[in-house]
């Protein structure tokens, strides 16, 4: 416990006692600044109030996001660059190459976040299912056999949609065999701890499997009958619409907008973001469009740059709430100053299940080509 001493009150250079007459015992407080600034430095902040209402401290806000968006700016201006080149000299192939290497480096950082968060926790001495990294590879490839590789065995090669669900369905099948046949053959003084063990990582798996592989996949269709404009441009918007944020948030944020989820997100960084992707939307998609601009060019990019304003975030808060409740300042370490694979594309998983499908039932102008 912490006992406060006698609290004295100093008003217009006078010294007040306090009113009461024992000293006045505390509840224990849990104080996790420690450990939260281990995880992320920058997670201390000095708070201050305006109206009633919780501020960010500016000054220190400020300075720290600055340094941060010098050290996040190199490795993104190098991943442009990179994925220019890649696009300018491979085309469609190439990005559909980068998405399934994406899937797989994003589908391997989530799972091995909540992994290493049980292993902290000593859970893992528990899981007695030696297969079960096996078996999490086997998902991963029973997801892509029906979304991913489905979309391009069926293009390039001879093999049909229902061939292509008849063996994925096979793979599914054998996957399911397989866990039973595992759980069935654990002999252990904690069976129904080891049950738990296993089916909390099977549910990890396939909520990242349906997140990150199921909705990524989308890209792929997209860019096999729409084009590559259609992928560029929403992730343009995404990329209009994080960088904004940063930068306004560094220079009016002072209201936390999901404190418990995201401390570093700002009420002036989300609304100044959506208003920047809105007035670019529709200049920058008449620029990629060319000679193809119809009257309906307005409406899709508006409509495109609404939802990548007020739903695509929200991949980001999800992500954060994860790291959070697994102790995790990032999900990787692959990129500098930003994370892994899904820190930087959480919010464009989410996008590209949208764009396909608000082009199937709302776009009525022919496929664009690479060369376009």
């Amino acid at each position: 416990c912490r006992i406060d001493r006698r609290v004295t009150t100093i008003r217009g250079g006078q010294q007040l006692p306090d009113d009461g007459g024992a000293e006045a015992i505390t509840p224990p407080i849990e104080d996790t600044s420690v450990q939260n600034f281990a995880q992320d430095p920058t997670s201390i902040q000095p708070v201050a109030e305006q109206n009633g209402s919780p501020t960010i401290s500016s000054d220190w806000s400020k300075n720290a996001k600055i340094s941060n968006f010098k050290e996040r700016a190199p490795p993104a201006l190098l991943m442009l660059s990179a994925t220019y080149l890649l696009l300018r000299f491979s085309g469609e192939k190439g990005l559909i190459g980068l998405i399934l290497v994406m899937q797989t480096a994003m589908y391997s950082e989530a799972v091995s976040v909540v992994d290493g968060h049980n292993t902290k926790k000593g859970l893992g001495s528990i899981d007695e299912i030696a297969s079960f990294p096996f078996q999490k590879w086997w998902w991963f490839a029973t997801v892509l056999a029906t979304t991913s590789i489905r979309s391009i065995v069926t293009k390039y090669t001879s093999l049909s949609n229902e061939k292509m669900s008849f063996v994925a369905f096979g793979m599914s099948a054998i996957g399911l065999v397989w866990a039973v046949v595992q759980l069935a053959m654990v002999n252990s003084i904690s069976t129904e701890e080891t049950y738990r063990n296993f089916l909390e990582k099977v549910a990890c798996c396939h909520f990242s499997l349906l997140f990150l592989v199921g909705q990524s996949s989308f890209w792929i269709k997209t860019v096999q009958e729409y084009g590559l404009i259609w992928v560029l441009f929403p992730a343009f918007l995404v990329i209009v619409n994080d960088t904004m944020a940063y930068i306004f948030g560094v220079l009016l944020g002072k209201h936390k907008l999901i404190p418990r989820l995201s401390p570093k997100k700002t009420v002036e960084g989300f609304v100044g973001a959506g208003l920047s992707t809105l007035a670019v939307a529709v200049p920058l998609l008449k620029r990629m469009l060319g000679d193809s601009v119809t009257s309906d060019t307005t409406r899709h990019a508006i409509i495109l740059a609404l939802y990548v304003s007020l739903v695509s975030p929200f991949g980001g808060f999800l992500a954060s709430a994860v790291k959070r409740a697994h102790g995790a300042k990032d999900f990787g370490r692959l990129i500098p100053g930003h994370g892994g694979v899904v820190d930087r594309f959480d919010c464009q998983v989410v996008t590209a299940p949208f764009v396909y499908l608000y082009l199937k039932n709302f776009f009525n102008v022919g496929r664009f080509s690479a060369s376009d």
